[in-house]
């Protein structure tokens, strides 16, 4: 279920992120510098419904930085596999022709962010104050056991 919601995500904020690009473009931006803040713009609405939905029974922790380190590390995350995309389609464009390089960049981009995304970016924290599986502040278990 989480990897439909990955790619659920995934496919609208790829939308969004044509959909800015075009708007720039036509405002007289170069394509290039559309396309590119497009994609920032799309990354950080992509943060918001993953955190929200994708990963939402993983809560970030309770310190106060804890949600700013998990922005941070997804930013990094996003940037990594743009640039696993770009590579990929750079080593293949010429020899299987632009349009299922492109897929493959995707696909490749893809993969490794799922990948660190659910292992890294939005792993389950160990925690006194959270259950894992149910996600919710449990105080009264922390009085219970006497800490």
């Amino acid at each position: 279920m989480r990897i439909l919601r990955f790619v659920t995500v995934g496919s609208f904020c790829f939308s969004f992120q044509y959909a800015c690009a075009v708007v720039l473009a036509r405002l007289g931006a170069p394509w290039p510098i559309a396309n590119a803040a497009g994609f920032l713009l799309s990354a950080q609405l992509n943060f918001l419904l993953s955190s929200g939905w994708t990963w939402r029974d993983r809560p970030p922790g309770w310190d106060r930085a804890a949600p700013w380190r998990r922005w941070t590390s997804y930013n990094v995350t996003a940037v990594l596999a743009l640039g696993i995309n770009t590579a990929v389609f750079t080593a293949s464009y010429q020899a299987i022709d632009s349009l299922p390089a492109a897929a493959l960049g995707v696909l490749a981009g893809t993969v490794a962010n799922y990948l660190i995304c659910d292992r890294a970016v939005f792993r389950l924290r160990d925690s006194r104050w959270v259950r894992p599986r149910a996600a919710v502040p449990m105080i009264a278990d922390r009085v219970v056991r006497g800490r």
